[in-house]
């Protein structure tokens, strides 16, 4: 038997991908009635009592038991069948070891002591028959909703329970009036161990408007082996109280904190005044008490307006986030301001200057086949962490990592949606952070229609086999040492766009090799200025070799130490204040001079390079040049 009731909330969530434009679009329905269950109404009274119940015994209820408020004590071993009926207002007391009761016969009206294990592992949770109270309400009532939800789980499991499925269910929980020497994931809605929360579209759960700095809906603490599937979870950053100060940006609608073997799959997150899910620790590394996250599955979720972060891992290993849909992470909304970071996922461990160790440890972390639209800072960022590899992704916003050893960004699709992003598509390190980014490689990414298409920095990285088309300037090289740049395919119709550089602002490029890329872009190829010229750098230098630049050349300007070898070009190359380099066994042609030589060059060698000119092969435009020397140089007029 059903019934409506007219005071429930239905928030239908359609997202919709069209395969023609990619766009999503999020459709939020008016007031509309819900139907809910109505709670099992057995009327006919049961003609036996449980008084000559006999050890052994089971019991098939399909009918009305009314314990009249009674505490009734059975022999052992009985068991409870449901075939209809009900039990109610009273205690059930077992005795032994071996009693089992169907859970549709369990109830708010009902109360087991003794041990009693459930006949099926799995549960049906019907919200009416414990009491929840669905729709909007009060504080207290929001308050009796979680106390309720949160004793229904932690009762299943004693009974033997390991999957707790909800079907039909929208409901405020308050989860912000935390008592004393309580955290907020201790107050929280709490998954066992060992347990699996199955929810459908039709299961929303909801956090009551409030005022507290750090309330969590969710919370995975200290577990092992959780699964929670399926459903809405809202948070309410639109309706959240921030009077009181600060950022309030500590909301979480699923806390995964020092979880072991979690799962958190298909599970629609919505509106958090902070973060959809977290994935934290107990205790600082260094301390005996210390649990990190481990082995995280985050897998074909959608997460949609989280004011700070979808996403934020500060401690986990073996974390593997795929397959997820995250739209305008930390926009502003006209009631609710985006707080940094705004990443769809921030991997950001603090570290600390303990000598013991680093407070957070973030690592072997795998985040693929995700899409990103409209975050209102970044895609994905690995602000501290190593051995993160972000692979397979489409996104609109960039990628970065800032402190990391291992990281690899690979075969991602970074495309502006106007083709004319400013900033960056990848930032690959930080110049202020030298000595503790290295090891880390960015390859075979897709980049389109953002101002710079990857930004390299630091040490010891590989930039690779990508291909960046419509860029102001594809690759920019920062502050970069014992790294290398290769085989990039680089094509912008832009005005005045470069293919790979380095320019004042950047100081230095050391034993960096750049070799095998093909460039076709309307400005420069190769543009390198002010570049090794401090008294320390003057040993610096960098290669670039069996380069084909399409339809322009290459300036050096202010720079010292570079070698140019068996590139091709098809525009001139200019040196100006360019000191200790060579240009040798290239190809270059220009409808203006093969080679311009301005002011303060010094100690350039140039020789075997076939050159055709239209006006001159070498064009000395400065006498002040000194120690130029040109050999063997194949001069053609064209």
């Amino acid at each position: 038997m059903k019934a409506k009731h007219p005071f429930f909330i239905l928030f239908t969530l359609f997202v919709i991908l069209s395969c023609s434009k990619e766009e999503v679009k999020l459709i939020k329905d008016e007031m509309d009635e819900v139907e809910v269950d109505e709670p099992i109404t057995a009327t006919t009274p049961c003609q036996f009592d449980l008084s000559s119940a006999k050890s052994g015994d089971t019991v098939n209820i399909d009918c009305l038991l009314d314990l009249e408020g009674k505490t009734v004590t059975l022999p052992e071993n009985i068991t409870f069948t449901f075939n209809g009926g009900d039990i109610i207002n009273g205690t059930i007391n077992f005795s032994g070891d071996e009693n089992k009761i169907d859970g549709r016969l369990l109830n708010a009206d009902l109360k087991l002591a003794g041990k009693v294990s459930l006949i099926s592992e799995t549960f049906e949770f019907k919200p009416n028959r414990w009491g929840i109270i669905e729709g909007k309400v009060d504080d207290v009532v929001a308050d009796s909703n979680r106390a309720i939800f949160k004793s229904a789980l932690k009762l299943i499991k004693e009974y033997g329970g390991s999957t707790f499925k909800i079907d039909k269910m929208d409901a405020f929980f308050r989860v912000d009036n935390i008592p004393p020497k309580t955290t907020p994931t201790q107050f929280a809605i709490i998954i066992p161990s060992d347990f699996s929360l199955v929810m459908t579209d039709n299961t929303h759960l909801r956090i009551q408007p409030n005022a507290h700095k750090q309330p969590t809906l969710l919370s995975i603490l200290d577990v092992d082996n959780v699964n929670i599937t399926g459903g809405i979870l809202y948070g309410e950053r639109d309706e959240h109280d921030y009077s009181s100060g600060g950022t309030h940006e500590w909301e979480t609608l699923i806390s995964i904190k020092g979880g072991r073997n979690i799962k958190v799959s298909k599970v629609t997150m919505i509106d958090s005044a902070g973060d959809g899910i977290g994935v934290s620790n107990l205790g600082h590394s260094f301390d005996p008490v210390y649990k990190p996250s481990i082995d995280v599955l985050i897998a074909d979720n959608t997460f949609i307006r989280s004011r700070r972060n979808q996403i934020s891992i500060t401690d986990g290993r073996e974390v593997i986030v795929e397959n997820n849909m995250f739209i305008d992470a930390s926009i502003h909304t006209d009631k609710s301001k985006g707080t940094a970071p705004g990443f769809a996922i921030d991997v950001e461990a603090v570290r600390g200057k303990n000598p013991a160790g680093p407070q957070q440890i973030a690592q072997d972390i795998i985040i693929r086949g995700n899409t990103e639209k409209g975050s209102r800072k970044g895609s994905f960022t690995v602000h501290t962490g190593d051995r993160v590899t972000i692979e397979d992704n489409t996104v609109e916003k960039f990628i970065s990592y800032s402190t990391s050893i291992g990281t690899i960004i690979r075969n991602n699709r970074i495309e502006s949606p106007t083709n004319d992003a400013t900033g960056t598509a990848i930032f690959a390190g930080r110049d202020d952070l030298f000595e503790k980014n290295y090891d880390n490689k960015v390859y075979g990414n897709t980049i389109i229609g953002y101002t710079t298409g990857i930004e390299a920095t630091n040490t010891k990285l590989e930039v690779y086999k990508n291909t960046i088309t419509n860029c102001l300037s594809a690759i920019r090289l920062k502050n970069l040492n014992n790294s290398s740049v290769y085989e990039n395919k680089i094509k912008s119709n832009r005005e005045k766009s470069a293919g790979i550089n380095s320019h004042s602002g950047s100081n230095y490029i050391n034993n960096v090799k750049i070799y095998d890329n093909n460039i076709d872009v309307t400005s420069t190829g190769f543009n390198f200025i002010r570049q090794n010229i401090r008294p320390e750098e003057s040993d610096f230098s960098f290669e670039v070799i069996n380069n084909t630049v399409v339809n322009s050349g290459a300036t050096v300007s202010k720079t010292n130490g570079f070698y140019f070898k068996k590139n091709t070009f098809n525009n001139r190359v200019r040196l100006v204040n360019a000191i200790n380099g060579e240009f040798s066994e290239n190809i270059i042609s220009s409808e203006l001079d093969g080679i311009r030589i301005d002011t303060g060059c010094n100690n350039i060698k140039i020789s075997k390079n076939t050159i055709n000119y239209t006006r001159n092969c070498i064009w000395h435009n400065n006498s002040d040049a000194v120690n130029i020397e040109e050999s063997e140089n194949d001069c053609k007029s064209i």
